[in-house]
């Protein structure tokens, strides 16, 4: 591959999030497939510090039409990200693989794309999802939380849906990739969502369908009835996205299931107990736990609390009511960063 791709990828590998490369350079191939080569080249030239369209042109001995005729087409790609800064006007950034462009080529990746996708996933990519602080964060399903505890707000999804102007579903970008490999696992593909402080943000959105804040309820709620975990970007804040997993096809989970990290993804400030008084044995629990976290000894459930992520899914599936979740100590809670650039500080520092 030429070398305005080797630039790229070693500039996303600079990202705390991590672009790590292989020896077959599977990573080029996927880059070739979303940026042409001059994208790629001035794209190698930008970093997660906005620039201005001249300070772009002039690192690229460029024209600054140029410069700007290739930056929104990256924009317009989801490949790159824009904002407004006064003085500046326009600025570019650089943003992650994954959290990052990746996801934004849900209604884009073919069946090549997914095929080389999973080979970089097992050669290399896999890595990412071991590192601490991780990618993703579990939130409880809400409705199984007990009245009585004093919930911090970032591990409510009403928190971040009461604040939103804009609601919207989008396909998971997972479960698309292992259906065109042919490993598709019969969970729902619509329902990722997303929400914005912006009204309207998602009104003229080719791939993304806008909702009222009701029926992003509902899908959360339909999501709970297929045992799917929720999960948001590692941070108390600025939280614009709720993913709803399985370990069969998201590419965070699996990393627990085929690479045994325990580090895959955060857990939320709960662990399910169960009352063996109340137990009947019926296994329920057992089928809608992703974790592998309950066993049955003598027909009651035991409860693994190194293995429970705090999910509270077998606590929707238990006719009995006796499990239920319980909030962790003082000295076990870990709270996550305060925001994305806390996340990325202590990644970064992480992967020295």
């Amino acid at each position: 591959m030429t070398e305005a791709y080797q630039k790229l990828a070693d500039e996303l590998d600079r990202i705390p999030n991590g672009f790590p490369r292989t020896k077959s350079g599977v990573e080029l191939k996927l880059l070739a497939k979303l940026f042409t080569e001059e994208e790629a080249r001035m794209a190698s030239s930008l970093s997660l510090v906005s620039q201005s369209i001249q300070e772009i042109a002039d690192k690229n001995n460029t024209g600054e039409p140029e410069a700007k005729s290739l930056l929104i087409g990256m924009v317009k790609k989801g490949l790159i990200d824009l904002k407004r800064e006064e003085g500046k006007g326009f600025v570019f950034h650089l943003i992650p693989f994954v959290v990052g462009f990746y996801e934004r080529q849900n209604a884009k990746i073919d069946k090549e794309f997914a095929e080389l996708f999973e080979q970089y996933y097992h050669e290399s990519f896999h890595r990412t999802m071991l590192a601490e602080p991780s990618v993703h964060r579990i939130i409880p399903q809400e409705r199984v939380i007990p009245v009585d505890i004093d919930v911090m707000p970032y591990e409510k999804a009403s928190t971040y849906l009461d604040k939103a102007k804009s609601w919207g579903v989008l396909d998971c970008i997972c479960r698309v990739q292992k259906r065109l490999i042919g490993e598709g696992c019969g969970h729902t593909v619509e329902n990722c969502l997303v929400f914005s402080p912006k009204p309207g943000a998602f009104d003229r959105n080719e791939d993304i369908k806008a909702l009222t804040r009701d029926q992003a309820l509902d899908i959360l709620t339909e999501a709970n009835r297929e045992g799917l975990v929720h999960s948001v970007n590692n941070a108390q804040t600025e939280v614009y996205y709720v993913c709803n997993c399985c370990t069969c096809s998201c590419g965070v989970l699996r990393g627990m299931v085929e690479y045994g990290s325990e580090n895959s993804i955060a857990r939320s400030d709960f662990y399910a107990t169960v009352s063996e008084d109340e137990c009947t044995g019926c296994e329920a629990c057992i089928e809608r736990c992703q974790f592998n976290a309950m066993t049955m000894v003598d027909g009651i459930c035991v409860i693994d609390k190194v293995k429970c992520y705090g999910c509270g899914l077998c606590i929707s599936a238990c006719g009995s009511e006796a499990l239920r979740l319980v909030q962790k100590s003082q000295e076990e809670l870990t709270p996550p960063p305060l925001d994305d650039d806390a996340w990325r500080k202590k990644r970064a520092k992480a992967r020295i």
